[in-house]
């Protein structure tokens, strides 16, 4: 099956394709960091509204409870 996208929903996963790769590329690659990005692409690709997706990512980033300090995965 073969999926078109938006012409928005290209150029962003493609800045999200440089950033990823440019953290590779200075040593901040992981393979949680490979999976998150994996996700937030497929998110954004499959999205009817690429551009109101990223909003919805970065605003749940961007939340108190996403920034409360907690460990990565969710332990409390």
């Amino acid at each position: 099956m073969t999926t078109t996208i938006s012409a928005a929903a290209d150029r962003m996963i493609g800045q999200l394709n440089a950033s990823h790769a440019a953290n590779v590329a200075a040593g901040l690659g992981s393979p949680a960091l490979d999976d998150f990005h994996n996700l937030v692409v497929e998110m954004v690709a499959e999205a009817p509204d690429s551009k109101a997706r990223m909003r919805e990512i970065a605003d749940r980033l961007a939340s108190p409870r996403a920034r409360s300090g907690r460990p990565a995965g969710g332990a409390r």
